[in-house]
């Protein structure tokens, strides 16, 4: 199947299913350090003028409930407990985990 016998563009199509690493090296950030948890690949939401890949909290505990049907509580404290705490184990490059300051 081909852009022409579907009629419309796959590009946009098909970056909705990209993982993590797939979307940055379309983006054209090669060296980015980012988290290999496949299920935060929806929470990256970008990548900071330094370098660093950036993840939504709010969007990783959403996962985390909806994968797992965990309550936040359990979705948060796996998150900083699991993966926050071993950022500095990942270096000046590692990931930021924005919080939102509102809705």
């Amino acid at each position: 199947m081909n852009e022409r016998e579907v009629g419309c563009d796959l590009s946009l199509t098909l970056k909705a299913y990209m993982n993590a690493e797939d979307r940055l090296l379309d983006a054209g950030y090669e060296n980015v350090v980012y988290l290999v948890n496949e299920g935060y690949d929806d929470a990256l939401i970008g990548v900071s003028e330094c370098g660093r890949a950036i993840y939504d909290f709010d969007l990783m505990i959403e996962w985390l409930m909806n994968k797992y049907d965990w309550s936040e509580d359990e979705s948060i404290e796996l998150i900083e407990y699991n993966t926050i705490r071993s950022l500095p184990y990942m270096g000046d490059r590692a990931p930021i985990i924005m919080h939102k300051l509102y809705d």
